[in-house]
């Protein structure tokens, strides 16, 4: 597993679109997440450690979810490639119908 500083802006985002927007195709544990990361390609907010632990399976072929603690230390490698990282409240209040229509 490479460490966290050796995944690559353009690995987050291969990682973005294999993920996919459908949270029924996400691990059970990936859709009660706290913090969503912002795909700057079509706003879609995505578990942010799934999109960060995808993108180094996706680097190094080692699938162990356990590398990475979620919050933080996901958070700041996320946001250090310039991906805006967010609570996921956030993420859905500002996607609602009653927001988009403000």
């Amino acid at each position: 597993m490479p460490k966290s500083s050796s995944i690559t802006r353009e690995n987050i985002l291969d990682a973005m679109t294999y993920v996919g927007t459908d949270p029924s195709q996400w691990p059970l544990c990936s859709r009660r997440t706290i913090y969503v990361v912002v795909d700057p390609r079509s706003g879609a907010a995505l578990p942010a450690k799934l999109v960060l632990v995808t993108a180094a399976d996706m680097a190094s072929s080692d699938r162990r979810r356990t590398i990475f603690s979620g919050g933080e230390q996901t958070n700041r490698r996320l946001r250090e490639l310039g991906f805006l990282v967010v609570e996921k409240a956030s993420a859905e209040l500002a996607s609602s119908p009653a927001a988009m229509s403000l």
